[in-house]
């Protein structure tokens, strides 16, 4: 399913199942579906050249019909669902269930052709419209040529920047810590961040101040679809204009290159290449530049951090202004002083610039708007409402918008139907990774496709949140905390920069919820009623397709609204339950996200056995103490999320009972829970396929979990259980789980029962014990038996530690990330931690966090591709105490991360790193513990 093309994705391969699976169709059933099959190639392929155009530029009457065909696509595959459904119910076992069961596949047949023949009819008025509307290449309107948005940056005064001093600075020192000598290759840093962030204001007042320095000099943009020969040709200009301003037309790419090179040698130059979006495009122009020698610069800017770092290894992530400067924006822009905001005012406008971010461009832009409104405060709220809901016509808004649009234009069809399903959240919502990614799942998302061998889905979906974030277009939250079963949870970054949790922009949730209304993508209701988005036309839409309620009070009680309920697939509630519709009246529900459960009863899940096609059942903060008996009947569930059970008005957990009938959820992939208690009889073992299992450990939980020899996610929390009465069971089920690839241990294991495992799963790839600390380390962590192993999270007591210890972690050859925490060291011990060059020492490793009173100690060449690094210091440092450090012997490291004891320590560590190169990288924090 993807925005482009409906549900087209996830229905076509579910027709041919039908002509070639276990359904035994009547022939002319048959041919029904294989005439309906060709219908909708058809239809798809026009439906990608319509996605081509940005939608502001299509035809309205091609709209029109883009979004008639994908209503339909969304009907179809509700009716192929249900039939299918339908059909695997069957299960015949006695000589009365055959003859039944004949009858009803006879019926079946009968009721599928009658479904068949009014999709067909419904199929040959769309297509006849289609022929009507001529939907082809020149579907879309003639593109108009806008006036290039980054001219203002470009000549914007020097007087009039705010809060570029401090990038400025960073930067310009790095540009110019090379000495010039003839041997220097030239060095490239890329500037990445969101849009309207000001990456191009920085790179021209740079390029202003620095130009003088060089021999040559040239700033050309690159923007989204580039024409590569005009941009050569802008250089050779640039260069010297009066050797080439007679340019032959007819020059191909490669003379063009071929004469920057012969110009730009035995040349210091400086070239700034703004708004790159393509690795392709960079790769072309660097050919005419990437030889350059006597300490030559290249600034790149670009709102993908996978192109950034494809440039060089000089990547500066632009921040947001802080609050001091963005107000000393606004009020500038428009009360044209420094921070002479009015008393009245000052309520509203720390709102707004809250909304805003610290984005100059959106600081900007509000200021204008609000510029031409009466300066009160009442005027000032209402802009404010007006801009979240996407209410505001303004040309200052509109040419944001515009900006902003580009990065969505640019996203390929799959990525535009994630990002747009973001629209369901409400403003600062901290969005869980695995939630969504589940979401993405449950609605096909995620499909086949493209996926590569090897690759499951719930990768190709980590890999689709990684390319949002790439884009600049989701904010990874990697320092933040957020809410867990177990109570507050450090966000980290993962071996491959993964994070947990994300947010989005309010300016980008602006956009998109514009963009899902006029897609009819998402409907979201807020508390008072009212619905998200600007809507172009005053007809109330018949269905809706994903529903999203925040704390809304909203009726459901009238015919006509139980009707648009029926098409519903996806429904998300913030806030209490109370506000749900009654579940009977979803009839085709794949996903059902409730937040907060934490007031909800029995009742409120009345009807749940109707929703045959749920996939995604979460219900955060569950209350009850029992799931109903009917969660039995959702057979098509894959993944149920009940972390955070617990007791109403209270944080404190409790254990859910898990009925007989949740043995019937054949299909179930993925249980997260926390203290659950399963009915008299219940076997989780018998849940074979179940792939992911985070638990709450019990005598009973552990020996079941050994049976499920699918699993490759194993989360198990150790509460109340006596965990050494567990050692056999623990040691046995985890042998017994041959495919599992991530197993995380949490709580009070104190980790004996398992130290002395014989075997481990051979693929295991993550392995996690952060929360006590070895007393021994494990003889199993070896470069043999944990060869696949990429990440780990580790606790040793220090008195235990050996000397070969460290040395058996360092020849872990897949390790790229490494968490590691050394407790117990004595404050008088002066012994630091030494971290050697070796052969085969760390060979693959690129996070290392390590916690501990102990310093370590880096050696020329260690961690030889380490790129980032997190040190907690659990000490007072005095003057000297971290000079034996080594940042410098850290060759590859690109972000470094120190937290102090106090602020004293704070002041020492900066001393000591004063004249650390690489002061952009370095980000030191004091944990304030005194």
């Amino acid at each position: 399913m993807n925005i482009a093309t409906g549900a087209m994705n996830t229905l076509l391969p579910k027709l041919g199942e039908l002509l070639v699976g276990e359904y035994k169709l009547q022939k002319g059933v048959k041919g029904e579906i294989e005439e309906l099959e060709k219908e909708l190639k058809g239809m798809t392929a026009a439906l990608h050249k319509v996605a081509e155009t940005p939608v502001d530029q299509l035809d309205q009457q091609v709209k029109i019909w883009a979004s008639e065909v994908r209503e339909l696509s969304y009907d179809i595959e509700d009716a192929i669902d249900t039939f299918m459904l339908k059909c695997k119910g069957h299960e015949p076992a006695t000589s009365f269930k055959k003859v039944t069961n004949l009858f009803n596949k006879f019926k079946t047949n009968h009721q599928i052709h009658g479904v068949m023949k009014d999709i067909m009819d419904q199929v040959k008025k769309v297509s006849e419209r289609r022929d009507r509307y001529i939907v082809d290449d020149n579907a879309a309107r003639p593109t108009v040529v806008d006036v290039d948005s980054r001219l203002e940056a470009m000549y914007r005064k020097a007087t009039e920047l705010i809060g570029i001093s401090k990038p400025k600075n960073e930067l310009t020192k790095q540009l110019l810590e090379y000495d010039g000598s003839s041997s220097q290759q030239s060095n490239i840093i890329s500037i990445v961040g969101f849009g309207g962030l000001g990456k191009t204001t920085l790179a021209n007042s740079l390029f202003q101040e620095l130009k003088a320095k060089f021999d040559s000099y040239c700033f050309v943009s690159v923007s989204l679809n580039p024409d590569i020969n005009k941009i050569l040709k802008n250089i050779l200009l640039q260069l010297d204009e009066k050797m080439y301003s007679h340019i032959d037309e007819t020059w191909e790419t490669k003379q063009l290159i071929d004469k920057i090179r012969d110009f730009l040698n035995n040349r210091r130059f400086l070239c700034v290449i703004d708004d790159v979006w393509k690795k392709s495009a960079w790769d072309t122009i660097k050919l005419a530049v990437q030889d350059a020698k006597l300490g030559s610069k290249i600034i790149v800017t670009t709102r993908n951090k996978v192109v950034a770092e494809h440039a060089g290894s000089g990547v500066y992530e632009m921040k947001p202004l802080s609050d001091d400067d963005s107000r000393q924006l606004f009020c500038k822009r428009i009360f044209d002083s420094n921070d002479d905001c009015p008393a009245d005012l000052c309520g509203v406008t720390e709102k707004i610039l809250k909304k805003c971010g610290g984005v100059p461009l959106a600081i900007i832009t509000t200021a204008c708007l609000l510029a031409s409104k009466p300066r009160n405060s009442e005027e000032w709220d209402k802009v404010n409402k007006s801009i979240s809901l996407g209410l505001e016509n303004n040309l200052d808004v509109d040419k944001m918008r515009k900006i902003l649009s580009l990065s969505y234009n640019d996203l390929p069809f799959h990525l535009k139907t994630c990002l747009l399903s973001l629209s369901k959240y409400p403003e600062d919502e901290l969005i869980r990774k695995d939630v969504l990614i589940w979401g993405w799942l449950a609605e096909g998302f995620i499909t086949d496709e493209t996926r590569p061998v090897g690759t499951s889905l719930q990768e190709i979906g980590e890999s689709y949140f990684n390319e949002l974030i790439n884009r600049s277009l989701i904010q990874p939250m990697s320092e933040d905390n957020f809410w867990d079963e177990d109570g507050k949870v450090h966000v980290f970054w993962d071996e491959d920069g993964k994070v947990h949790a994300c947010k989005v922009h309010d300016m980008v949730l602006e956009l998109i919820n514009q963009l899902s209304v006029e897609e009819d993508f998402v409907t979201t209701y807020l508390s008072d009623g009212q619905q998200t988005g600007k809507h172009t036309c005053t007809a109330q839409k018949k269905k809706i397709r994903r529903l999203s309620l925040h704390n809304s009070n909203k009726s459901y009680a009238s015919p006509e609204a139980r009707e648009q309920l029926s098409k519903v697939r996806s429904i998300t509630i913030f806030g209490k339950v109370d506000s749900i519709p009654p579940l009977s009246s979803f009839h085709v529900l794949r996903v059902l996200q409730l937040e907060d459960c934490s007031g909800m009863d029995k009742n409120h899940l009345n009807h749940l056995d109707k929703l045959r096609l749920l996939r995604f059942l979460r219900l955060g903060h569950y209350s009850a103490t029992e799931l109903p008996e009917s969660i039995g009947k959702l057979e098509s569930l894959e993944t149920l999320d009940i972390r955070g059970a617990r007791k109403p008005s209270s944080f404190k957990s409790h254990k859910v009972l898990f009925p007989m009938s949740f043995a019937k959820l054949r299909k179930l992939l993925r249980l997260y829970a926390g203290r659950v208690k399963l009915a008299q009889g219940l076997m989780l073992g018998n849940m074979k396929s179940l792939q992911e299992l985070v638990i709450e450990a019990t005598r009973k939980v552990i020996k079941e979990i050994g049976n499920l020899t699918e699993l490759r996610t194993l989360r198990i929390v150790f509460g109340s259980e006596k965990t050494f009465e567990l050692k056999e069971s623990i040691q046995t089920s985890i042998q017994r789980l041959t495919n599992l690839q991530d197993l995380d241990l949490r709580n009070n294991i104190s980790f004996e029962e398992i130290i002395d495992m014989q075997q481990v799963p051979s693929g295991l790839q993550r392995l996690f014990m952060p929360d006590s600390f070895m007393k021994a380390f494990p003889c199993w962590i070896n470069s043999l038996m944990l060869s696949h192993l990429t990440t780990l999270s580790i606790c040793l007591d220090f008195e235990y530690l050996q000397s070969d210890h460290l040395d058996r972690l360092a020849e872990l050859p897949s390790l790229r990330f490494l968490r590691l925490q050394l407790a117990f060291v004595s404050e008088q011990l002066q012994e630091k931690l030494t971290i050697h060059r070796g052969a085969c020492a760390f060979r693959s490793l690129k996070d290392f966090q390590f916690y501990s009173s102990m310093m370590p100690s880096f050696q020329p060449g260690a961690m030889p591709h380490l790129e980032r690094l997190y040190l907690s210091i659990w000490t007072r440092l005095r003057r000297g105490g971290l000079n034996d450090l080594g940042l410098e012997n850290l060759y590859s490291l690109r972000h470094a991360t120190i937290y102090s004891f106090d602020d004293d320590s704070k002041a020492v560590i900066e001393e000591a790193l004063k004249d650390y190169p690489n002061q952009a990288a370095l980000k030191i924090q004091s944990m304030m513990m005194n």
